[in-house]
C-alpha cells in the first residue's frame, strides 16, 4: 500500500536517473489499504510499460527460462515462488518468462527505460537463483557486501545506534561452513 505521494515519488525516481524495482501487488492499495480503482501498478503504468489484472497464488514453485535476447541471464534453477502476476506488457522489455502452459503467457520480469532510469517489475516472489540472478544483473559490480557467501551462510548489517556498522552472520546448516568469503 502507497499513498499517490510516494508511488509519484517513485516514478520520479527513476526518471531522475534511479532503477526502480516493483514486486507483486506494487500500487494495488491506496493510503487506507483500500483497493484502488485504477490500473496497477497504479500511478507507474506508464513508467513500467506493464499492468496487472490477474494473479494467482502458487502452491508450487514455477520454474522460468531467459526471454529472447533478455540480459538477464537465469540459472538452471530460477523458480518463481507463492504468487504469480499476469503482467501485460505495454511498452517494456520481457527479461523472464513463466515455463508453464498457462502462466507462459505472462512474462515473469520485465524493464523499461524512463527518463534518465529505468523501471523493472517482478511479477512474482523470487526463489533464491532468480534473486541471485536479477541481483547481479542490477548491481554488476557491487560497491559493497558479502562476496561468495556459503549456500547456507546469510549476513544482515545494519548500523547500531552509536553509528557502527553490525553485521549478523547466520548459518543455517548444522556443518561449520569453509569461509570462502571475503
Amino acid at each position: 500500500m502507497a499513498d499517490d505521494g510516494m508511488l509519484d515519488w517513485l516514478g520520479a525516481y527513476a526518471e531522475a536517473g534511479g532503477h526502480l524495482v516493483l514486486g507483486p501487488r506494487t500500487g494495488y492499495g491506496d493510503h487506507e489499504a483500500r483497493a484502488r480503482h485504477e490500473v496497477t501498478p497504479a500511478r507507474l503504468v506508464r513508467a513500467a510499460g506493464v499492468r496487472y489484472d490477474e494473479f494467482s497464488n502458487l502452491h508450487a514453485d514455477l520454474p522460468l527460462r531467459t526471454a529472447p535476447d533478455s540480459p538477464l541471464q537465469l540459472p538452471a534453477d530460477a523458480v518463481a515462488t507463492r504468487w504469480v502476476e499476469g503482467l501485460a506488457v505495454e511498452d517494456a522489455d520481457v527479461l523472464a518468462e513463466y515455463d508453464h502452459p498457462h502462466f507462459g503467457r505472462w512474462p515473469a520480469v520485465t524493464t523499461r527505460r524512463h527518463g534518465a532510469g529505468r523501471v523493472t517489475c517482478v511479477g512474482t516472489v523470487p526463489g533464491r537463483d532468480l534473486a541471485r540472478a536479477l541481483a547481479a544483473w542490477l548491481a554488476p559490480a557491487p560497491c559493497s557486501g558479502w562476496q561468495g557467501l556459503p549456500d547456507s551462510v546469510t549476513v544482515a548489517t545494519g548500523t547500531a545506534p552509536d553509528g557502527r556498522r553490525v553485521h549478523v552472520v547466520h548459518n543455517w546448516s548444522w556443518q561449520p561452513p569453509r569461509p570462502r568469503w571475503s
